[in-house]
């Protein structure tokens, strides 16, 4: 959205999703103001462009790219640009969910707390972090949204939690939960979500993602999406409408589906319906010994 007050360059847009329960993220763009933020949830704030000053928790910090600034719940914020307008990105989430991540990843682990206000980060985090945010759209599926959160937060909480650790390899290669949740994912998997995959397989969410992406090379939600894609090419052969493929095969709307099939296939669900119907029309015609079937193919 723009801010009405001369700005016009100035984007900041807000999202949530139904699948994140309490994550808001913020994508602001070209921002020439002041920020005053005081908000009871824990935040990452990635910056792109951005560059200024930050006061949080009676100190002044140095914000700029290659650096995160790490919100504390219940503390003030004031951040000022000092070079004109810059860009940046914000993760905002309850401190729960962070004791919930810890409690999955490090479960030794005894109190949450920043390692730093303003921490320089790895060009891993950036990417995972723009991962996120890229994928955060209304189209996303659950699953998908999930997974990303979950692949950022862990190397989130290794680089800016005070006594964290670095991923570990969860131990043993869990074949058997691979192939069962990709068994789920075929009997019932165009509407799973992550969470609900993986207590069907007695797994962590975290241990689910790394098992499947081990045992078949794609995270479970991009194995879904392709799901999706092959079912929609067969209801596409059988007649079934584009609009009502769309819902019933998972996608948001129809503009999510036309362009997840392009993406797959090269052409639109339209075009590929139309090679389909003409395929079967020239079939019927040569049976038939129509000579216009010859005519046809030539004029393609």
């Amino acid at each position: 959205m723009s801010n009405g007050a001369g700005i016009s360059s100035e984007v900041v847009d807000y999202r949530r999703s139904a699948g994140l329960p309490g994550v808001e993220v913020i994508d602001a763009q070209r921002s020439p103001r002041e920020w005053r933020v005081i908000t009871a949830d824990c935040a990452v704030v990635m910056f792109r462009t951005w560059q200024g000053s930050v006061r949080h928790r009676g100190a002044v910090h140095t914000g700029k790219p290659g650096l995160a600034f790490c919100f504390t719940p219940g503390e003030s914020m004031v951040a000022q640009p000092l070079t004109g307008p810059g860009s940046f990105m914000v993760l905002q989430m309850p401190p729960e969910l962070i004791k919930e991540w810890l409690s999955e990843q490090q479960p030794s682990f005894v109190q949450f707390e920043w390692a730093q206000v303003m921490k320089p980060i790895s060009p891993r985090l950036r990417r995972h972090f723009s991962s996120f945010f890229e994928a955060f759209e209304p189209s996303a599926s659950t699953m998908q949204l999930q997974s990303r959160l979950l692949d950022l937060s862990e190397v989130m909480i290794s680089e800016l939690v005070q006594g964290a650790q670095q991923p570990r390899p969860s131990a043993g290669p869990k074949t058997r939960a691979a192939s069962r949740m990709r068994e789920c994912l075929h009997e019932e998997g165009l509407h799973l979500d992550l969470e609900t995959l993986a207590k069907r397989v007695g797994l962590s969410r975290f241990e689910a993602l790394r098992a499947f992406k081990r045992r078949y090379g794609l995270p479970p939600h991009a194995y879904q999406l392709c799901l999706r894609i092959e079912q929609a090419r067969r209801l596409l052969v059988q007649g079934a409408p584009a609009a009502d493929i769309a819902a019933r095969c998972g996608f948001a709307d129809q503009s999510h589906f036309n362009r997840h099939f392009k993406r797959f296939n090269g052409v639109t669900p339209m075009q590929y319906a139309r090679a389909h119907l003409l395929s079967n029309h020239d079939a019927s015609a040569r049976k038939a010994g129509d000579p216009s079937a010859v005519i046809a193919r030539s004029d393609r």
